[in-house]
This record gives C-alpha cells, structure tokens and sequence, in this order.
C-alpha cells in the first residue's frame, strides 16, 4: 500500500461525512455518508488553529468486514489508573504506548484495520485524541457496523484522522479560542468550562490529559469524534 502524508492544511474529506447504513461499494459509501452539519462560527476573535494529520490513501486493500461482536466495549481498567503500569512513557511511541492499555484494544485494532499504523510510526510530532472501548460502545450499533464494513475502510480512516492532530499540542493549549482545523474553513470545536476543568474535543471530553510519548502525546476521551455531528463551519468570507 502507496501512503503520502500531506501537509495538514489539505481537505480532509471527513468534514462532510455523516453516518447511515452499509454501502455497496466505496464511491458509494462516500456519497451517502455526505451530509455535513454546520453552524456559523460566533465572532472574528482570533482562533488557535491545530491541524489533523491527513494521509492520503493511494491505495486501499480490500478487508473482510468485520463485526461489531469482536471489538472490546468495555474498560477493564479504572481511567485514572490507565498507564500506571508503563515505568516510562516516553519511551514508546504515541501508538505503542496506546496499546499498552487495555482500555484503548478498540483504538488500536481500529487504527491498525485502517492501516494508519505505520504512518504514525513515522511522524516526529502528533497528538491522539484516543477513544476508550467504552466510547465506542456508546456509538449506535449500525453506525459502528458500518465503518466495520468491507467497502468502507477509507472512511474509516478519514474518521480516524479526524483523532490525530499534526504536532504534539499539551491539554493546556485545549481552550475555547481553539479549534481542530479539518479542511481550509471546517473546523472540530474546543470548549473548555469556566473554571478549566472540562476539555471537550468535537463533543468527546477528555478523561485522562497528557500521557507523554517520545512522538508526542495521548488524551483519553469519552466518546468517538464523529465530525459530522460536531462540525463548524467558518463562514467569515461570507461576510
């Protein structure tokens, strides 16, 4: 398999996907996965953008679907007590180090079906916005079954893309004037509560902060980031 890792500013076409059931084929699937949910950005204040890894597929091998029933939906570990077992992180790499916990065996098989293993590997500086098993499980069934599928391994892993970011970026630069930038003008939004103490990532609020790698970083969240439910749209040219 040809893979290229692009400048983060290039479009990821994850920005417009939106989840039903299985396709029939991968142009399909891109097509009825193609409905975006928008909203206007509020204000012209100046924005911290950060810029999610984008690997383009040159070629995509074809995989045996694969069912719901063979992913782990549970923690088998409390979250904070989630690396206690690894003496020093920042010997492994963002992705060994995840697949040193448990609570992250969906993320990892997930990662190593859409073949973006290698690619992380590679990359001298990122950030994994890592899901737990738990924050799969919460996902409707049909819409995880379809990522699963055989003729949708490309989306997933532009969804999966949509989880790393292009530079090593600490829990204290996730503010309120941050945003994920996914193509020139769609963003994945940060919020963070008054008092600091909640991050939220495109809905997915981080559970676990700053696990350091050699590569990077990992955030545990809750949830899966699905961008089509949690897009904004900047539509200051407009103006």
């Amino acid at each position: 398999m040809k893979r290229t890792i692009f400048n983060p500013l290039a479009v990821l076409t994850v920005a417009s996907f939106t989840f039903f059931g299985c396709a029939g084929s991968s142009n399909t699937a891109m097509s009825e996965f193609n409905r975006t949910e928008t909203s206007a950005m509020a204000g012209d204040a100046a924005m911290n953008d950060l810029d999610v890894l984008v690997i383009e597929e040159q070629v995509m091998v074809p995989l045996a679907t694969l069912s719901v029933t063979a992913l782990p939906m549970t923690n088998s570990v409390d979250i904070d007590d989630m690396f206690d077992n690894v003496g020093d992180t920042e010997s492994y790499t963002t992705f060994e180090l995840a697949k040193k916990s448990p609570n992250l065996s969906t993320f990892v098989m997930l990662i190593e079906r859409a073949n973006l293993a290698d690619d992380l590997e590679r990359v001298e500086n990122l950030t994994l916005f890592a899901p737990t098993n738990e924050a799969f499980a919460k996902l409707p069934k049909e819409k995880l079954q379809s990522l699963l599928s055989s003729e949708n391994t490309a989306l997933l892993s532009s969804v999966l893309q949509a989880h790393i970011l292009a530079s090593d970026v600490s829990s204290a630069r996730l503010d309120n004037n941050t945003r994920i930038r996914v193509s020139d003008k769609s963003y994945i939004p940060v919020d963070r509560t008054m008092s600091g103490t909640v991050t939220t990532v495109g809905g997915a609020q981080i559970v676990k902060s700053d696990v350091e790698a050699s590569n990077g970083r990992i955030h545990v969240i809750d949830s899966v980031i699905l961008p089509s439910e949690n897009i904004l749209e900047d539509n200051n040219s407009l103006r």
